[in-house]
């Protein structure tokens, strides 16, 4: 094996030799017959170790994407579409800010984890010099990772869509009374005394893109400190980010309070170099940020002037002059209360890691071993005054706009053990995440108050249920259950498309008919109804330019004219790639990967959500992109979790491997694999066990 790596250092004459500090046979990685890794270390730097390495196995060039972003080269391998992120990186100051916070901010442990997880990339590279994309990328380091990390975080908790509205001139739109709206995600626990069969449960199912960089990867990490943790993590992340330890688990839901602030600033008419705070002109700050940038196979530096506010960084279009402030990019310690949490041997220490507030967004939904459950609408919200208005953007000059502080834990919506005996959340307010009677009722400047249809669907089957005990057959209903609400925000938003005058519109006149014969249902996939309605609704969503939730939660309502626009292309569409405008919904929506496809249930936005993007225009079939991907179905018995969980595909990123689409046909199907959490289990579904580089 040495060998083999010198004599590749020797032809390519430019990867360095990495220092070990972690002896690869402390680590083991056992794939189980799914390809699954369970990753065994000494300890937890080399459990994050062999994450790294058995990640890298399965995709590595998505792991140095990430890796890119957190050293500003992704210009130099993505061209435009990358160097956004480079920019980014330098604008938000998150380059900087890591360099001078790393020790101070981050235990020695978890700075450990990730000097392990770091090792483990420039291991790989090393032996595997024809996988790396970028020369430059390596070797990694711990700074690098977290640099990553925090620009991620950061982009995802509002600062990404205020430069999108800020860009767009569509400040108001997205982020009105907290309409802002990305990624989605369905969770809930039920309590054991609410359970027929005595045992508490928790359905786990954070929705992200099913390819890419922020897609789930699954992996179960155990180290002789005390990790023992399964579920899902990012390319480049250290920890598992959702999932669950013998003892408790968790999901995450995205939440959409206000984390943050756009100012619209007052520019002095006789120096375009000032701005008005406090009753007084006042000088921008400059900086300067260097890129580089691919363009036409060749890489060219390009620097751009940047001004900084009293608020934070300035972005200058032809609608004005702004600037936003976000704690998201303030704080570099999100991995590791993700690394306590995983840690976390009960409700008071899973408690004690996010009561430090370092991951600046998610609602987390929790149940463990002993019987609690919990939501708690977690992140970093700015203590604002409540006197003052907050509407975006903020106009006023007046100093108090400049936050200082995050509102206190204690202060952001939670349930804990609700009599009610349940918790969920479908990125709905936080403010319904139980029974009525339950219900967190305080409130606060910048809360999350808007309901849309997956949120209210959960409420009301919930509510439904009644005092009966729930069985595993009623929370799998709950789970998939693919309907829009009757009497909700999806009803009243697109009640004009479903009170169209067939007579008035002779041309779409059949189409008019089939959407109003459907019954608001994704779970057939023989409903040509429902075929039509999934072609109407990604119109619609193409007109708003932003996504789907958004047609339910904005102030307009689709109008006759939308409707009538949306349901014409999806007639013209489906009779010129289908010949008729009834095609069932499982012809037009496939789970597809390599050569395998498989219809798909459920649509946009409902509780079974399917998100979808038109691959083959030719045919007339859409893609499974997003929506339900990784879920995790855990129950505590007898003090234990037994964990079972499916991901839309499979472990690997590899066409030629048989895990790259195995899971598919498990997951079309509403079923589940094993999950182990003990090593003697794990080693009886052993596919292959190695150590790292054998």
């Amino acid at each position: 094996m040495l060998i083999r790596i010198l004599l590749c250092l020797s032809f390519i004459g430019w990867l360095p030799v990495f220092s070990q500090t972690i002896n690869p046979k402390d680590v083991t990685i056992i794939r189980d017959t799914f390809g699954v890794p369970h990753i065994y270390g000494k300890t937890d730097a080399d459990a994050a170790y062999g994450l790294a390495y058995a990640h890298s196995e399965d995709n590595f060039a998505d792991i140095q994407e990430a890796v890119m972003a957190g050293k500003g080269l992704l210009g130099s391998f993505k061209g435009k579409d990358g160097v956004l992120f480079d920019f980014g990186l330098q604008l938000l100051r998150v380059d900087s800010l890591v360099d001078a916070t790393f020790e101070r901010d981050l235990s020695p442990a978890f700075r450990a984890v990730l000097e392990g997880y770091a090792q483990g990339l420039n291991d790989y590279a090393t032996a595997h010099p024809k996988e790396v994309l970028l020369k430059k990328a390596f070797p990694v380091t711990a700074k690098d990772l977290t640099k990553s990390s925090t620009l991620s975080v950061a982009l995802m908790a509002g600062t990404g869509m205020a430069l999108k509205a800020i860009n767009e001139n569509r400040i108001e739109e997205f982020f009105g009374s907290n309409e802002f709206f990305g990624t989605g995600s369905n969770a809930f626990a039920i309590d054991a005394k609410h359970m027929d069969d005595g045992n508490g449960y928790l359905l786990v199912n954070s929705h992200q893109p099913i390819e890419g960089r922020f897609a789930w990867y699954e992996a179960h990490m155990v180290s002789e400190e005390g990790w023992n943790m399964v579920g899902g993590t990012f390319a480049g992340g250290s920890t598992i980010f959702v999932g669950s330890n013998p003892k408790l688990g968790w999901a995450h839901t995205t939440n959409y309070h206000q984390f943050g602030d756009v100012y619209k600033l007052q520019i002095n008419p006789e120096n375009k170099d000032q701005y008005r705070y406090d009753g007084k002109w006042v000088n921008f700050r400059h900086d300067k940020v260097q890129l580089k940038v691919k363009v036409i196979g060749m890489v060219i530096p390009v620097s751009k002037k940047v001004k900084y506010s009293t608020y934070g960084p300035v972005w200058e279009t032809k609608h004005g002059t702004f600037a936003f402030r976000f704690p998201g990019y303030m704080h570099i310690a999100a991995g590791q209360q993700w690394y306590e949490m995983n840690k976390a041997q009960n409700f008071d220490e899973f408690k004690t890691a996010i009561e430090k507030q370092s991951i600046p967004l998610f609602n987390i939904i929790y149940a463990d071993a002993e019987g609690n459950i919990m939501m708690h609408s977690g992140g970093q919200v700015p203590d604002r005054d409540p006197k003052l208005n907050w509407s975006p953007p903020i106009t006023s000059d007046n100093p108090a706009y400049k936050w200082t502080k995050l509102l206190d834990f204690d202060k952001i919506p939670n349930a804990t053990n609700p009599d009610c005996g349940y918790v969920y959340n479908a990125n709905n307010t936080p403010l319904h995440c139980t029974g009525e009677s339950c219900n967190w009722d305080q409130m606060f400047p910048g809360v999350q108050t808007f309901e849309y249809n997956r949120g209210e669907r959960f409420g009301y089957l919930f509510e439904q249920h009644g005092d009966a005990k729930y069985t595993e057959y009623d929370l799998t209903k709950i789970k998939y259950d693919a309907a829009y609400h009757p009497d909700g925000s999806y009803s009243t938003h697109f009640a004009e498309m479903y009170a169209l005058d067939e007579a008035k519109y002779p041309d779409i006149a059949d189409a008019i008919r089939s959407l109003k014969a459907w019954n608001w249902k994704g779970d057939d996939i023989t409903d040509v109804h429902a075929g039509l309605a999934m072609v109407v609704h990604d119109n619609l969503m193409h007109e708003l330019d932003g996504p789907f939730a958004l047609l339910m939660i904005r102030k307009e309502h689709v109008s006759e004219e939308m409707a009538v626009e949306a349901i014409r292309k999806a007639k013209k569409f489906l009779i010129k790639t289908h010949g008729t405008i009834d095609v069932p919904l499982g012809e037009l929506q496939r789970l597809v990967r390599g050569n395998k496809s498989f219809p798909a249930h459920g649509l946009r936005e409902v509780p079974r959500a399917t998100d979808t993007k038109l691959y083959d225009k030719k045919n007339g079939i859409y893609k499974v992109t997003g929506g339900d991907g990784y879920i995790q179905e855990v129950r505590f018995v007898n003090g234990k979790a037994e964990v079972k969980t499916v991901n839309a595909y499979g472990a690997s990123s590899h066409p030629e491997s048989k895990h790259y689409t195995d899971q598919m046909e498990l997951f079309t199907n509403h079923e589940y694999k094993s999950m182990p959490l003990y090593r003697a289990s794990v080693e009886k579904m052993a596919e292959r066990t190695y150590h790292p580089g054998e």
